[in-house]
C-alpha cells in the first residue's frame, strides 16, 4: 500500500513495505533473547543459593538489576541509536547476551561465570527496548503503530512467562532444603548446569539473526513523522526537555509505580508467596496465568485506545483497576490458593499497558524522538524502580508471611500513588497532531491538484 503525498515542491511516497513482519521478527528476536535468558532465574533464587553456597542477595539483586543497568546504559544506548540507528543498538544488545550466556554456561567452573554472564547481558537489555517505538515508527503508518506495539508487548509478556516455565522444565519437582545433602547439591548442579546449555542453545537461535539481518529502518519512510524532514530536537538537550515537561514527568512516576511494581513482584514472586505454601510448580503455572492475563489485556488496551482515541481515560481505567485487586490479592494470599490465581489474572490483565505508555510518551514528547523519549522513560522509571526494589529486598525474608504482607502493603501504597498523579497529566498527543496536520494539508493539496487539473481539461474542451 502507498500514500502519495505531494507538496509544494516534490512528491513524496510514504510506503510500508511487506519486509517490515520480517523486520518485527527479527526484533522480538533480539527483546526475546535477554528476557529468556535474564528472567528465568527469578524461580530458582533460593534453590542456586543453597547448591552453590552462596547469599540470597546476591541473586535477588541480579533479579532486580535490569532496573540498575537500565539507569545507567539507557542513555549512552539513546546516543547510539541517534548517532548510529537502532540496527546497532540491536547488535550490541543481542551480542551482549550472547556473550554472557557463554559465560554462564561454565556456572560448574564457579559461580561467578554465571554471575558475570548475567550481568554482561543486563547491560545490553537498555539497548534493545528503547528501540521499540523507533522501530515502529520507522517502519509503519502512523494509524498501525499502537497496533504493532500492541504485538510487542504481547509477545513481551508470553516471553517473560515462558522464560519462568524454563527451569520447571528442567529441574522438575527437584526440592533443596537448608542444610542440603551432597547428593541434593551435585544433582542441583547438574540439573542447574543443563538449565545453562539449553538457554545457551536459545541464545544462538535469538541474537544470531537479529546480528546479521536486522535493519533499522526502509528505504523510504512510512509517515512525516518518520522522515528525514521532521525536525527532532537534538537528544543533547533531551533531559532538559523531559524534565520541563510536568505530563511526560507525571506519566513517568505512574508508569514506574504500576508495571514496575507488578514487576517487580513478579520477579520476587517467591518471596512473596512461598511462606503461605506455594511450590515452585504453583509459582511457574501463576506466572503463565499472568501472561495469559496479560496477552488478553493486551489486546483489549490497544482496541479501547482505537476506540475512544484516548490514552489518558484508558491509562486511568487500568490503574484504578490494578490499585483495587492488588488490595484484594493481599487479602487473597491468605485466604485461598484459588482465589489468588484468579484475582491475580486479573490484576496482570488490568496492568497490561506498557505499549500504551510507551506511545503515550511519545506523543506528549514530540517533537523529541522515539528513541530518546522511551529512553528518558526508562532511565526515570528504572531509578523509580530500583529504589522501590531495595526496600522490598531488606523486608522480604522468604519464611515469613508478615514480612511478605508488609512489602505487599508498601508496593499497594505506591499503586495507589499512581492513580493520583495520572488524574493530573493533561493529554496533548503533539505526534498524532503533526501527521494530522500534514495529512490535512495533504487532502487540500490533492483537491487543488485535482481542481486544477479538471479545469484544464474542461478548457481543453472548450477549445475543441
Amino acid at each position: 500500500m502507498n500514500k502519495l503525498y505531494p507538496t509544494d515542491k516534490i512528491h513524496h511516497q510514504y510506503v510500508e513495505y511487506p519486509q517490515r513482519w520480517l523486520q518485527l521478527v527479527l526484533f522480538l528476536c533480539a527483546l526475546l533473547s535477554n528476557i529468556m535468558f535474564g528472567f528465568s532465574l527469578s524461580p530458582i533464587v533460593k534453590e542456586m543459593s543453597l547448591v552453590y553456597q552462596v547469599d540470597s542477595r546476591y541473586l535477588q539483586f541480579l533479579t532486580i538489576s535490569f532496573t540498575v543497568f537500565s539507569v545507567i546504559m539507557i542513555i549512552p544506548g539513546n546516543i547510539i541509536n541517534e548517532k548510529y540507528g537502532i540496527r546497532m543498538s540491536i547488535i550490541i544488545g543481542c551480542s551482549l547476551t550472547f556473550v554472557g550466556s557463554i559465560f554462564a554456561i561454565f556456572i560448574n567452573v564457579s559461580f561467578w561465570f554465571f554471575f558475570i554472564g548475567q550481568l554482561i547481558s543486563l547491560i545490553g537489555f537498555p539497548f534493545r527496548l528503547i528501540s521499540a517505538s523507533k522501530f515502529v515508527a520507522n517502519w509503519f503508518y502512523p494509524e498501525n503503530r499502537i497496533l504493532i506495539m500492541v504485538i510487542i508487548a504481547l509477545v513481551f509478556n508470553a516471553s517473560s512467562g515462558i522464560a519462568i516455565r524454563i527451569p520447571l522444565i528442567v529441574l522438575g519437582d527437584f526440592q533443596i532444603h537448608d542444610g542440603p545433602t551432597e547428593e541434593q547439591i551435585e544433582l542441583g548442579r547438574a540439573l542447574i548446569e543443563s538449565l545453562m546449555f539449553l538457554l545457551f542453545g536459545l541464545m544462538i537461535l535469538l541474537c544470531v539473526p537479529p546480528i546479521l539481518f536486522f535493519l533499522s529502518k526502509p528505504i523510504t519512510p512510512p509517515s512525516y513523522s518518520a522522515s528525514d524532514e521532521c525536525v527532532r530536537e537534538d537528544y543533547h538537550k533531551a533531559s532538559l526537555i523531559v524534565t520541563n515537561n510536568p505530563d511526560f514527568i507525571l506519566l513517568t512516576i505512574s508508569f514506574a509505580f504500576i508495571l514496575g511494581t507488578i514487576t517487580l513482584f513478579t520477579l520476587q514472586m517467591e518471596y512473596f508467596i512461598q511462606p503461605f505454601n506455594y511450590s515452585l510448580k504453583d509459582q511457574s503455572n501463576l506466572v503463565l496465568v499472568g501472561v495469559i492475563a496479560g496477552l488478553i489485556g493486551d489486546i483489549c488496551v490497544g482496541t479501547a485506545i482505537k476506540k475512544t482515541q484516548s490514552y489518558k481515560k484508558v491509562l486511568r481505567i487500568c490503574n484504578i483497576l490494578v490499585t483495587v485487586l492488588f488490595g484484594i490479592l493481599i487479602l487473597a494470599l491468605h485466604l485461598n490458593k484459588v482465589f489468588f490465581f484468579i484475582v491475580y489474572f486479573f490484576l496482570c490483565g488490568s496492568s497490561a499497558i506498557m505499549a500504551l505508555t510507551f506511545e503515550f510518551s511519545c506523543e506528549l514528547c514530540f517533537p523529541l524522538s522515539e528513541n530518546t523519549t522511551i529512553a528518558m522513560l526508562g532511565f526515570f522509571g528504572n531509578l523509580l524502580n530500583f529504589f522501590q526494589g531495595i526496600p522490598e529486598i531488606l523486608i522480604l525474608k522468604g519464611d515469613n508471611q508478615l514480612c511478605s504482607t508488609l512489602a505487599m502493603i508498601f508496593m499497594l501504597i505506591l499503586i495507589c500513588s499512581s492513580n493520583i498523579l495520572t488524574m493530573k497529566i493533561n493529554e496533548n498527543l503533539k505526534r498524532s497532531e503533526q501527521d494530522i496536520q500534514l495529512d490535512d494539508r495533504i487532502e487540500k493539496k490533492n483537491t487543488e491538484v485535482s481542481l486544477l487539473e479538471q479545469s484544464k481539461f474542461n478548457s481543453s474542451n472548450d477549445d475543441y
